[in-house]
């Protein structure tokens, strides 16, 4: 027997899976194309090449084809060339592969007959030595192929058609597509004739809004696209007089239930739009609320309840609880944002993963909340009705901004996220966001919708490289970058300077990471062991030691490209430093000798010495403060020298998410309810193992107790034979109070942690104060019984309902009045109760960044506090701060003689005998100027 035919035959008849899979027994089978089948439809070149290789290709298109299509470059002028397969008779065609070589030019894909040819597909030849699949889907005896442009080169191809079986199969999927594309067009047929009848609201501080789709939570899901955890876990009752989805919490798993809002509605990327959700203010609540239209997730909770899971998986989420009034009524938290082009589904995604919905197909909203035993107090998250609302003018939501005049410093309010950025990853085709520029568009808009001034973003995270371009001063080598995204920074930062917008970029150094980088040396070394100082591994992978002059200039060159190079661009107020564990306590011998010539009198010192005596090893930590002092400023100096005016250096010492824990192993929580929470924590489920119950502590216990203040200034807790507190050493406020424009930041979140006037005076610098609070990720916290995730990658900051939201940062302006208030966020920020957040904001930033002082008895209130800020020719400014959980009707203020005006609206204010009447709202701060 002829082995060819055999072989011939074996090829024609052997089946290839299909990379689109079509039913049941479905196959497509590749032709074997033959010189006679072939037309060179010019007098120059030579095709066949294309087709002279048939026999080596086996099922799916493999192997390098070395043949190709020849044409003399001198006839290259005279493209487009073509040539056309005669397949003898008609056939079923599904589907063309070519090896794409090199280079990229078009390729059209044409059937019909000579003389009547009509283009079904192309191909561009991006590829790079690789075969390359272009779907046909039809019927022809005539194949055409034309190369349009010379670098559209390509060395062989292979032609499929369906069996019988296969070609039927395909038909009724086309079918089923064409059934479900009328259906769609008549869907959005409808959505454009329901969009002319959309009722349009007012509603602040969003202005007219277009309600878009409302969701009755207690109505009948069928025919919506609906999901919960557990399987019929949420109920239907009647609250304040409204029925609503609730869910009651559950033991040993988190719940939710979804929807699915805004489909066939007309919903446009980057369109602005609104979520609202109605909840009830009966009893105390805790909540999520998850949005993938734009891949938030944000909390909130109410009355006693605590917001962050009580018993996180790793971290100690520093729980409290404030038995903060309830109104009696339904209220709204509401979300302004931004559409992305594309989504997840149900839950949050973590990085490159493709976000299969598009704007079509809406977005899904998820009630979520945590376990039962993680929201003791908590009644369940419960919601009467969601609304998406669509904004008819976006231009009019900028909150305006009345800044100091010039010649007077200004105040700061800037935050960061961590492990948003996943959205703009283009490493897979359905990334959240087409343009990555655009993800940052949409947040110098919420900071104008904020009324925030100052941009921030993480251009080093855990020590790697975000955004921005090393090679200029040593590329991959030094430190290493992405090259799809290195030319980002310096797009954000002109971005921002035309928003008008301040920028302070943040950075987790921890030494260059790239081959031959500082960081990966590890320079620093611990004092009691030679391998790691804990047992995080990403974090153990680089560090720096601040005391290394090597340091000094590695870090110098990252502050060159990233501020320096950029400062005509938008207005650098200077650098923000974190450790996240990666600059810690060095010990090694360099490190050493350093100390012992400038500490200890040129004696030599060891390790061993250090853990022999107790006071050389407390002289040894001065010095190293002292030495850390050294390079902020060191810094400073560098970003000024370089053309940064008055450029600012702002240290976090604190690494962790959470905030800064008590300095004790202890567990402990603070409430205003000690009575209320002594039984709930006594249950078996609330026990921290060995170390017992959970131990209430009261507000006045933490103040009088100086506790917090020894939390900031103490090193972190050690365990085992670690050496956290090396790693995290303790936070020295004393040694920068008479440094100017260097500032530790003083970490904030609860109320306790802005309750004593000592901590807040401990941080003080000649340029003012920062505080910067740190919110709990929650990581992980939305588990099943078997502790699967529900959710995808779940994180969330929560914060406390309506007015309350702002209760940390009034209290710190009482207490100490800081100039600059940031905040680090686990994610995409947002604000759920934003107009209590405008008016704070609104309020602080009319304020100079000057010193200022308490007014004892300027108000009748002892809950109002006043504080007077001197300001020279410019006037005297006063901030008025209602502390207590309650309104305040018809408090007087005593002002300084002379004509009153609203800081903010500039508004003359009514006086009588150099008194005002202020109406003030819990937790709200309030500015004047008087000249």
């Amino acid at each position: 027997m002829d082995c060819r035919y055999v072989l011939s035959v074996w090829l024609i008849l052997i089946p290839v899976l299909a990379v689109h899979p079509l039913p049941g027994a479905a196959q497509e089978l590749r032709l074997e194309l033959k010189p006679t089948m072939l037309v060179n439809e010019s007098d120059v070149g030579d095709p066949s090449g294309i087709i002279d290789e048939q026999r080596e290709i086996i099922g799916p298109p493999a192997g390098k084809p070395s043949t190709a299509w020849e044409l003399n470059p001198k006839y290259w002028k005279q493209f487009p060339f073509s040539a056309y397969l005669d397949l003898g008779e008609p056939k079923n065609l599904s589907s063309l592969w070519l090896f794409d070589t090199n280079d990229k030019g078009d390729v059209a894909i044409s059937v019909g007959e000579p003389g009547k040819w009509r283009e079904v597909a192309s191909y561009d030849c991006a590829a790079y030595l690789a075969w390359a699949e272009i779907k046909l889907d039809v019927t022809t005896r005539y194949l055409r192929i034309t190369r349009k442009t010379p670098g559209a080169n390509f060395s062989e191809i292979a032609v499929y058609q369906y069996s019988d079986v296969a070609h039927q199969a395909m038909l009724a999927q086309k079918a089923d597509e064409a059934r479900r594309e009328a259906e769609r067009q008549a869907a959005m047929n409808r959505a454009r004739e329901e969009a002319l009848r959309r009722p349009l609201v007012e509603m602040p501080p969003y202005g007219t809004l277009s309600l878009v789709e409302e969701i009755a939570c207690a109505a009948d899901v069928a025919g919506r696209v609906f999901s919960e955890s557990p399987s019929g876990g949420s109920k239907i009752e009647t609250i304040l007089g409204r029925t609503a989805r609730v869910l009651p919490p559950a033991p040993g798993e988190a719940s939710y239930f979804s929807y699915r809002v805004g489909r066939m509605k007309l919903l446009r990327p980057g369109g602005v739009y609104v979520l609202a959700v109605d909840y009830p203010e009966d009893a105390p609540r805790s909540m999520v609320v998850i949005n993938t239209g734009n891949e938030t997730a944000r909390g909130f909770h109410t009355g006693p309840a605590v917001g962050d899971a009580l018993h996180a998986k790793y971290v100690n989420n520093l729980a409290e609880s404030i038995d903060v009034p309830l109104s009696g009524e339904w209220e709204t938290w509401s979300l302004l944002f931004r559409l992305h082009d594309r989504f997840p589904a149900t839950g949050l995604v973590r990085g490159p993963v493709p976000r299969t919905l598009a704007p079509e197909d809406g977005f899904d909203v998820t009630i979520a909340q945590f376990s039962a035993e993680n929201m003791p107090l908590s009644r369940g998250a419960a919601v009467s009705h969601i609304r998406l609302y669509e904004v008819l003018d976006p231009e009019k939501l900028a909150q305006p901004m009345t800044l100091p005049p010039p010649g007077l410093p200004h105040r700061r309010l800037f935050w960061r996220e961590e492990m948003a950025d996943g959205v703009i990853d283009r490493k897979t085709d359905q990334p959240g966001m087409t343009n990555p520029l655009d993800w940052y568009r949409y947040k110098a808009e919420l900071m104008r919708f904020l009324g925030m001034n100052t941009f921030s973003k993480d251009l080093l995270e855990f020590g790697a490289c975000q955004h921005w371009d090393s090679t200029p001063l040593g590329g991959n080598d030094w430190v290493f970058h992405d090259a799809a995204t290195k030319h980002l920074w310096a797009e954000i930062v002109e971005l921002m300077g035309g928003y008008g917008l301040d920028v302070l970029p943040y950075y987790e150094y921890s030494g260059s990471k790239g081959y031959k980088g500082l960081g990966n040396q590890r320079r620093a070394r611990p004092l009691t062991r030679d391998d790691a100082y804990t047992h995080i591994g990403w974090v153990e992978s680089a560090n720096a030691d601040i005391t290394d002059p090597d340091t000094y200039e590695d870090f110098r060159k990252m502050l060159e490209l990233t501020v320096i190079r950029l400062r005509g661009k938008a207005p650098l107020a200077g650098v923000w430093l974190r450790t996240r564990g990666q600059m810690p306590v060095s010990f090694a011998d360099p490190t050493l000798a350093r100390f012992a010539a400038e500490a200890a009198g040129g004696r030599s010192v060891t390790r061993a010495a250090l853990q022999e005596d107790a006071e050389l090893y407390a002289q040894y930590l001065r010095w190293w403060g002292l030495k850390r002092r050294e390079f902020l400023v060191a810094m400073r100096d560098f970003l000024r020298a370089g053309g940064v005016q008055d450029a600012l250096v702002l240290y976090t010492g604190c690494p962790g998410e959470p905030g800064v824990p008590f300095a004790t192993w202890e567990p402990q929580m603070v409430t205003d309810r000690p009575d209320l929470w002594q039984p709930i924590l006594q249950q078996p489920e609330h026990k921290a193992g060995d170390r017992g119950p959970i131990v209430p502590l009261t507000l006045s216990q933490v103040v009088n107790g100086d506790l917090y203040y020894k939390a900031l200034t103490s090193p972190g807790l050690n365990w085992g034979k670690w050496e956290v507190h090396h790693s995290r050493p303790a936070d020295d406020p004393q040694h920068y109070q008479e440094t100017e424009g260097v500032l530790l930041t003083h970490a904030f979140n609860r109320n306790y942690t802005v309750a004593s006037p000592r901590t807040l005076d401990a941080f003080r610098t000649p340029s003012g104060l920062a505080i910067v609070r740190h919110y709990a990720l929650n990581e992980h916290m939305m588990f099943d019984k078997q502790d699967k995730e529900l959710l995808g990658y779940f994180v969330a900051d929560i914060e406390r309902a309506g007015p309350y939201c702002m209760m940390a940062e009034a209290l710190a302006v009482a207490r100490g009045d800081p100039t600059m208030i940031g905040y680090l966020i686990g994610g995409n920020f947002g604000r759920g109760f934003p107009t209590y957040v405008r008016d704070f904001n609104a309020n602080y930033l009319a304020l100079p960044a000057l010193p200022s002082e308490i007014v004892d008895g300027a108000a009748d209130d002892p809950e109002v506090v006043v504080r007077r800020i001197g300001a020279g020719e410019h006037g005297t400014w006063i901030a008025v701060v209602n502390t207590s959980l309650h309104e305040k009707r018809d408090v007087t203020v005593t002002l300084p003689a002379g004509s009153a005006t609203d800081a903010v609206t500039g508004q003359e204010v009514r006086t009588i005998d150099g008194k005002i009447r202020v109406h003030m709202i819990p937790c709200q701060l309030r500015a004047f100027r008087v000249r």
